[in-house]
């Protein structure tokens, strides 16, 4: 679970589906900033009153005990002051709606949306429109093909499911092979059931994970195997560098655009790109 999350809030239903799902992902002692970003273009800028008032009515929405920071950062973008306010908090997550064009019950990423998952400096999570549920995960989908970039992701997603119990299912989709490369697909098949066998042997006490392979695109055959079915999808990104930041590949915008569950983009961690995946829950 994270411990310090940021959640993008303006006052609009999509605002307050990102505050739910904040709620769900935060850790027992975990702090919500609340952030309405005032923009420096002069004809933009709402009133001061304006904004203190939507701060307010989105921390009435929090229960009581839960340590809550009010803000109001100004940039030049809604993105770029939820980026640098994460990165002055240090903040673990950021959670923004999806567009306000979204269809009911699906995720349709926007501008700002869009342009954290090019360069937050910790993960984002995007739940899909009008969901409010307050109840704990039931199901968590991991993406997970042993690379780097999933590991962070691996990690993350046992983490929440030990601390909420809900069932994991680890998913990895093997792109289709032409029939002229048999013996190549079949080992292909034998390495991915050995990946997904050492991740599932690295989770953590309590959390006993089902594998599932799949055939074809990741990005769709994964987003088709967790439609209707999971509660929040966790899946990696191309974070590098000392700051890692969430650079949203191709498969990721695949499993988040239209998805009908919460979808969280966990960054490259660079601690885990250099261990083994049993060494994960270590």
């Amino acid at each position: 679970m994270f411990q310090h999350i940021v959640v993008a809030f303006d006052g609009s239903e999509r605002a307050h589906d990102a505050l739910a799902l904040a709620l769900r992902l935060r850790a027992e002692d975990g702090v919500i900033t609340l952030a309405c970003t005032v923009t420096e273009r002069p004809w933009h800028r709402p009133e001061p009153d304006a904004v203190a008032l939507t701060l307010a009515t989105g921390r009435a929405q929090i229960p009581a005990g839960i340590h809550v920071r009010l803000r109001a950062p100004v940039a030049s973008s809604p993105a770029r002051g939820l980026t640098e306010l994460a990165e002055d908090e240090h903040a673990d997550l950021v959670v923004v709606g999806s567009s306000r064009r979204s269809a009911s019950g699906r995720i349709w990423l926007e501008r700002t949306a869009g342009r954290l998952l090019q360069g937050a400096p910790c993960a984002v999570a995007v739940p899909p429109a009008g969901l409010r549920d307050a109840e704990r995960f039931h199901h968590v989908a991991i993406a997970y093909d042993g690379s780097p970039e999933a590991r962070g992701a691996l990690a993350a997603g046992y983490a929440i499911a030990a601390g909420t119990g809900a069932a994991v299912t680890l998913m990895y989709a093997l792109p289709e092979t032409p029939s002229d490369f048999a013996d190549a697909a079949l080992r292909d098949r034998v390495r991915a059931h050995e990946v997904l066998d050492e991740a599932a042997e690295a989770a953590p006490l309590g959390v006993n994970p089902r594998t599932l392979l799949l055939h074809g695109h990741p990005g769709r055959v994964i987003a088709n195997a967790c439609n209707g079915v999971v509660d929040l999808l966790v899946t990696g990104s191309r974070g590098y560098g000392p700051v890692q930041r969430a650079l949203m590949g191709s498969v990721a915008e695949a499993l988040m655009d239209g998805a009908a569950h919460p979808v969280l983009v966990v960054p490259r961690d660079p601690v885990a790109a250099i261990v083994r995946p049993s060494e994960v829950a270590a």
